[in-house]
């Protein structure tokens, strides 16, 4: 009995275990996908401000704790720090962040800090310089200009072979298009192209490894002391309804000594016919045949008084 009770615990442990490691595993995972993945999310626009060409540009990061009040208020500090006649390259108001892209003047990138730490807590500052542009003077590069554009109008003059003209001129054009850009970031070296974003704060960066062993121990404890409910709680209950006069409830459950359970009939069975050396004899009666031998049977067996 006490080998099949050990038993009977260890399989209520396993199932108890695989029952905890498949919540926490399903828990986990919502979790996971639940969270933004703000690496994910901005990757878009990290790639667009990388393109964009400037000679100078400056990250922003804010962290928020009023994401609302913050993405409400980044629109009127644009406004009053973007270069005048420009458009931002990003705006974009997400629910819960922002993103945003524009261009400034150089001298103004301390203040608009100081504004933006207004909004939550400055997490990243970095300003860099395009060093492939910095080496690059704006009258050279203008020299260069008008020196391609006058072998493009002098190639449109020439008669060769079709096909090498037309290299030599798609050639040239894209050169030309390349230090067209040179020379508008040039021109603008007096500003930087600021990239702002606006995220919310967020709670500490527990591993997944780390988030599963917490769901773990919590369903552990939960099953632990759910069990302990259930099982008292249905002991308590089969000990009110054997108040109550319901009948035929097993005793083991119910926790009393009533007489309906099996042990008891079993006692009583014993303490009426007894067992082992002590058991009484019992008369079998079959059907069909005399319970005592017929008269003649009685006189032959009987011995004769002579």
């Amino acid at each position: 009995m006490a080998r099949m009770s050990k038993q009977r615990v260890r399989g209520l442990a396993i199932l108890v275990i695989f029952v905890a490691l498949a919540y926490a595993g399903l828990t986990t995972q919502k979790q996971r996908d639940i969270a933004p993945r703000f690496d994910q999310i901005l990757r878009g626009p990290n790639a667009q401000y990388r393109d964009s060409g400037s000679l100078n540009k400056a990250t922003v990061k804010v962290r928020c704790t009023d994401i609302s009040s913050a993405l409400q208020n980044i629109n009127s500090i644009i406004d009053s720090y973007i270069v005048a006649g420009e458009r931002p390259l990003l705006k974009s108001t997400e629910p819960g962040y922002g993103v945003y892209i524009f261009r400034v003047r150089g001298a103004m990138v301390p203040d608009l800090v100081k504004k933006l730490s207004a909004l939550g807590n400055i997490e990243e500052h970095k300003e860099i310089v395009d060093t492939a542009l910095v080496t690059k003077k704006l009258s050279t590069e203008e020299s260069i200009l008008a020196d391609k554009r006058e072998e493009l109008s002098l190639l449109g003059t020439m008669t060769t072979n079709f096909g090498d003209l037309s290299a030599a001129k798609n050639k040239i054009n894209e050169e030309i298009r390349q230090l067209e850009n040179t020379v508008d970031i040039l021109r603008q070296a007096d500003t930087t192209l600021l990239y702002v974003q606006l995220l919310p704060v967020m709670g500490r960066n527990i591993s997944i490894v780390n988030r599963f062993l917490i769901q773990l121990g919590k369903a552990l404890l939960v099953i632990f002391f759910g069990i302990i409910i259930a099982y008292y709680g249905t002991k308590l209950l089969m000990y009110l309804l054997t108040l109550m006069g319901v009948k035929g409830l097993p005793t083991s459950m119910s926790g009393t000594s009533g007489s309906y359970g099996y042990g008891n009939y079993a006692n009583r069975y014993y303490n009426r016919y007894g067992y082992g050396s002590g058991k009484r004899k019992v008369k079998r009666i079959y059907k069909g045949k005399p319970t005592t031998p017929p008269e003649g049977e009685d006189n032959k067996q009987a011995p004769s008084g002579k």
